[in-house]
């Protein structure tokens, strides 16, 4: 948080599926996921937890778990522990425009994940 109580919000983080097609992106310091088109398809809950796999989880907007960030990865864990949202965040404010990306280079999925249902990114 900056001094005066406003979370501090770095430069946009891009998300990618396993094959290196650019999925989502999301400004550190804000609890918020966009897709490529700048709809917002979800949240981080957890974003202040202490345990690292809590933090990089992700809920669409019906608090529906999505998937999890995995370095530069947005994919859907195959196994995971449920757990209850604390609290509701606010639909956020439609931003700008997404930002400018790269395509990354194409990596097969860790063991436990897979990439997220493209139709789960691009509607509801």
């Amino acid at each position: 948080m900056s001094p005066a109580g406003v979370p501090a919000v770095g430069l946009a983080v891009h998300l990618y599926a396993s094959d290196g097609r650019w999925i989502a992106w999301y400004l550190p310091g804000l609890p918020y996921v966009w897709d490529t088109g700048g709809r917002w398809i979800g949240w981080f809950p957890w974003a202040d937890s202490a345990d690292q796999t809590e933090r990089d989880d992700v809920l669409d907007p019906h608090d529906t778990y999505l998937g999890t960030v995995v370095g530069d990865r947005l994919l859907a864990r195959t196994a995971r522990r449920p757990r209850p949202v604390l609290t509701r965040v606010p639909e956020p404010q439609r931003p700008v425009g997404p930002p400018d990306v790269n395509r990354a280079l194409a990596l097969p999925p860790p063991i436990g994940y897979t990439d997220i249902d493209a139709q789960r990114l691009s509607g509801d």
